[in-house]
This record gives structure tokens, sequence and C-alpha cells, in this order.
């Protein structure tokens, strides 16, 4: 350094200060942007990194949430630093969140930002927009409802006789493994739910149940979520595979798992040639769809491209599988851990002639079996499917929700894992206690679910590889009008959610199955808190596993009829233990799904007959 030079200690101060005006601009800015009336509560974060840190880490970041949640009553703010994107709403405020998901698309359409990064791990080629990330409703509205008729009562029938038969087949080979075995319980649900989702809504059997060793599709979708997991922690998001050899390798899986979905599967299916008037599996919808018309949208969804029905494919294997095989897991996981409740299920399956009957086992039969429904139920509200970000949104206005008044621009999270767990909402929150719904006033009127579409007719079997299974009509030759207007009644019908398929009704939807108000669900909130000075055992108005609204979980009937079949048959053969190893405990794991890391040990042991 020469003489006279500014020292390094100049360099170092001028750019620190840099970065305190930085912050303090940052910081007034979201003052102003928050607007007049109630204000927002923002946590406190770090300097200039805000809360970027904790958002990156999964079972942490429900940690963090959870507890900012109560102190600031479900409604918060959060900072992603400087470079981190616009000011973070979370939402777990049961009011708050059905006034959200009540907003139209004009006002809270969902985040290009969020959902535009599983496109890129689905669709690595180019942006291809599902129904699960299209942000406009000209995009998915169409779309799905043609695809609602794939979840008709009447074909759910069927998937509940494929996740029946695909259950018993499991429970004969765990049955043959004899007892003292550790099963890995995660494993078991995971293929068990590939296979139904394979066979009953796309004709193909991957086999995954009947497979001896590692069953390579679900290690690729694994691999793909993980990769976008990753992504989301990664500074340069996409840009890292130029640099990280870990990264490249992420983006290799993604654009496998795009060629098989492109070229096996949707090959397989064009292969088969144009679907029969009375095919209205989702397979065949999608068909339709590319080769109009389509059943419940004729003239509204021409030329959707091949691109856009592998994206279809790929949200379907992603989102249809792994939710569904977890949840079977977590509900052996907590059944094993609470031998009464077991117990209870085994009897109340031996009351109605399961247990030495399996066949017996039939869809109109579930709304006699309560306690099975409470299990499931109970088993959501632990370990719902996505816990934070349930769903995310972004504001194109001001809006005032929970009384909270929520800036033009900001992302929204809606935080389910805070609000099923919340000590102000239900009592015991962390317990597994099936009995909370088997109070009557614990449950609802059922409503119709978004399975919406009129009931028809068996038809032919079809499919790959002997997927022996009927495909069914919804409205004989497709242009029943009285199915298409109960699919067109979806925005109003899907919002009734979980509730309308708790006895998985069998009629169509209305629009007199609408959502209630968020006024009434605060309404009975505040009702239920006045009733005792303790928390209610149950709120039902709370439960959101599945979303509620017009973009609810398109394929929730689906999973509840697989878990609820793959429970009745495997408690029926199997008795299910602890292992008694400390290192077998599922460790939580919270990205995507939440998913056991590492998977769900547990001791099984044939039943005795």
């Amino acid at each position: 350094m020469l003489p006279g030079e500014p020292g390094l200690w100049l360099y170092a101060s001028t750019a620190a200060l840099g970065l305190v005006f930085i912050w303090l601009l940052s910081k007034a800015t979201t003052r102003r942007a928050l607007g007049k009336g109630k204000q927002l509560p923002v946590a406190s974060g770090l300097p200039l990194l805000g809360h970027s840190l904790t958002l990156r880490s999964g079972d942490r970041r429900l940690t963090a949430l959870r507890a900012w949640s109560t102190q600031y009553d479900g409604v918060f703010g959060l900072s992603r630093g400087l470079l981190g994107g616009p000011l973070l709403v979370v939402l777990s405020d049961p009011a708050a969140v059905h006034g959200l998901l009540a907003l139209g698309e004009d006002v809270a359409p969902k985040s290009k930002r969020f959902y535009g990064s599983i496109e890129e791990v689905l669709h690595p080629s180019g942006p291809a927009p599902s129904c699960l990330t299209a942000t406009a409703a000209a995009a998915w509205g169409p779309v799905r409802r043609s695809l609602l008729h794939a979840f008709s009562a009447e074909e759910l029938r069927e998937d509940f006789l494929v996740a029946k038969a695909k259950a018993y087949r499991l429970a004969a080979l765990l049955q043959d493994l004899g007892p003292g075995v550790i099963l890995d319980a995660d494993d078991a649900g995971c293929r068990l739910a590939l296979d139904v989702l394979g066979v009953s809504k796309l004709g193909y059997d991957f086999e995954a149940v009947e497979a001896t060793g590692e069953v390579l599709l679900l290690r690729l979708l694994g691999e793909v979520r993980q990769e976008w997991e990753a992504r989301r922690r990664r500074p340069l998001g996409p840009l890292t595979g130029w640099v990280s050899d870990r990264a490249a390798e992420g983006g290799l899986r993604c654009r496998i798992l795009a060629d098989f979905v492109a070229q096996e599967l949707w090959g397989d299916i064009e292969a088969r040639g144009p679907p029969p008037p009375d095919d209205t599996t989702l397979a065949a919808q999608l068909v339709r769809l590319w080769s109009p018309p389509a059943v419940g949208a004729a003239s509204a969804a021409p030329g959707v491209t091949h691109d856009r029905a592998a994206a279809e494919l790929a949200s379907l294997l992603m989102y249809g599988m792994e939710p569904a095989g977890h949840c079977i897991a977590w509900a052996l996981h907590c059944l094993a851990h609470n031998r009464a409740a077991q117990d209870k299920l085994v009897a109340e399956l031996k009351r109605e002639g399961v247990y030495d009957n399996p066949a017996s086992l039939t869809y109109d039969m579930l709304p006699r079996l309560p306690y099975l429904d409470a299990v499931v139920r109970e088993t959501l509200r632990l370990y719902p499917p996505c816990a934070c970000p349930a769903t995310v949104r972004s504001l194109r206005k001001p809006v005032v929700l929970g009384g909270t008044a929520l800036p033009s621009g900001a992302e929204v999270w809606v935080d389910v894992w805070s609000m099923h767990r919340c000590p102000r909402l239900w009592r015991d929150p962390d317990r597994f206690n099936p009995e909370r719904w088997t109070d009557a006033s614990a449950r609802p009127s059922p409503v119709p679910g978004p399975a919406g579409a009129a009931a028809g007719g068996k038809g032919k079997a079809g499919g790959k590889k002997g997927a022996a299974r009927g495909v069914k009509a919804a409205g004989g030759d497709g242009g029943d009008g009285n199915a298409a207007a109960a699919v067109d009644a979806d925005a109003a019908a899907a919002a009734a959610a979980f509730d309308g398929l708790s006895t998985l009704p069998t009629d169509g939807g209305s629009a007199a199955s609408a959502a209630p108000p968020a006024a009434a669900v605060a309404a009975a909130l505040a009702s239920a808190a006045t009733t005792s000075t303790d928390a209610p055992l149950c709120s039902p108005l709370a439960f959101l596993p599945f979303g509620v609204g017009p973009r609810c979980c398109l394929g929730q009937g689906l999973a509840l009829a697989e878990v609820k079949a793959a429970l009745a048959v495997l408690v029926g053969a199997v008795a299910w233990e602890p292992s008694g190893e400390p290192g077998d405990e599922p460790r939580l794991a919270a990205g995507l799904f939440v998913r056991p890391e590492g998977g769900v040990h547990l001791l099984i042991a044939p039943r005795k007959r």
C-alpha cells in the first residue's frame, strides 16, 4: 500500500454503512407497504438476513413458525432478508385462512414464485403448468373440471377395490415374513400408494408391492423432491447446477423423470388409442383434453399440448403418491404406539365382519367404520400432507384478514401445521387421540366434496400389464348435461374439502355445499372458546389437511379411500408394535411433504386366526 492511500478500514466501514442504510431503507419500505389499520406484526429476525436461515430448514422451520403463531395469534410477517424477495406473511388463524382461500384470483392467485419452482423440477425442458401449479383460472379451471370426472363417486368405488386388493397382497407378503420382523412401514406405504395410483388412474401397474428389491421409480421421485427442496435453499437456485456436481446430478434426475413420464407413461396411454365413451379414468380424460372434445370440457379446453398432459402426469405422480404413502406410515406408527387405539380399531373391524372376511369390505361400508375414520382424521391432523406452506398466494391488492391489514405484493403462506397443533384450538394438541373425532359435535353434517361427477355404469377393463379394473361412465355417452352441471359446481362443492369425504358420499356436489365464510368460521371458533376455560377437544373448522375452496386437493377422495382400505386390511392382518430400538424412532422432515426421515420401522406379527 502506497503512502497516502486510504486503509482497508475505510473501505470496510464504507461498505458497512452502505449495508446499514439499505437495511434501514428496506424496513421503512416494509412499514409503508403495511399501510393503515391494525399493524401486521413482523417477527424480529437477524439484521440483513431476516428470517432466511430459519426458512431454509424444514423441521426447525416448523418449530419456529409454531412458536411465532402462538405469539402473534396466527397472523404475522417474516422478512427474507435483503435479496430474499417480497414480504412473507404466515397465516394459521382459521378465520384468516378461510378468508384468504375465499379470495378470487384477481386478488390472491397462487404464487408464481413458489409454484414455478415446482414446474422447473417436474418439467425441466420448459414451463408447463398443471392444475396444481397454474396461477390463472384459464389455465387450470377447464382442465380441472374435466379431470374431476376421474374422481367421481363411482370411480372412487372402483379405486377402493384396487386399494383393497393391493393392500391384501401386501398383507399376505407381511404374513409370510412371520413374527419378529422389523418393517419399514413408510416404504411399504409408498409402494402401496404408487401401485394404487398407477392402476386406478393410469391403467398401469408399477408392481411396487410385489417387487423384492428397490423400486427405482420411488427412488427417482424422492430424488426429484429432494432436488426441489435443495433448490429452495441454494442462493442461486437452478444456476448452481453450473458449479455444483450435486446440483447437476439433481437436474439430471429431473430430466430422467420427465422422460419417463413423457415416453413411458404418456406413450403407453397414447398407444391404447381413443378411449371408449364410458371410460372416465384420469388417463382417458387426459387423452380427450389433448384431442378434444373431453367430458365436461368439450369447448372450454381445446388444444391441451403434449407437454401439458405430461405435466399433469408428473404432478399426479409426485403429489398423488408420497402424501398417501406417508399417511399410511404415520397412522401405523401412531397405532403401534397406542395399543388401546389399535385394539379398538380391530374390535370395530370384527364387529362389521371385516376382520374375519376382508373381502367383505366395500366403499359403501366406510360410514359404518367411524373409528377408522377417526384414526385417519387424527393422523392427518398431526401429520398433514403439506404442513407449511400448504399453499402459497400472492396478494395483488391490500386486504384485511383476521383483523390485520396485509399489503399488496406480499406472499402469503398457509401454515396448517401450526393450526392443527394450536393449543388454543385443540386440547392436548400433540397427543394422538382419535376419540376427539367420535363426539357428534366434532363431526359437521357431511356435504359432498370435490368428487362431484355423476355416477354411471361400469365399463370394460383396460391398461397395461394386466391392470385389472373396470372403467366407469360419467354421463354415458360423455355428453350428459347433469354430469357436466355437477362438475361445473366444483368451485363451490370442492370447498367442502375433507368433511364431505368423511363418509365418502355417493351423490354429486352442489353449490349449496360451499365452505363456510370466514365470518362464520370466526364466530364458531369464538363460541367454542367461550363455552369452556379449556381449549375445545376438537375444532373441525381448523382442520384443513387437503385445503379448502375451488383449488383444494383434487385427489383427496382417492387418498382417503386408499388409506382407509390399507389400514383396515393391514391392521386386521398384522399386529403393529414399536421396534424397541431408539434409533428406529422416525425423524420428522418437512419440505414439500411431511415425511419420516429414514422411514418408520415397526415390529410386525401376523394375527392368529
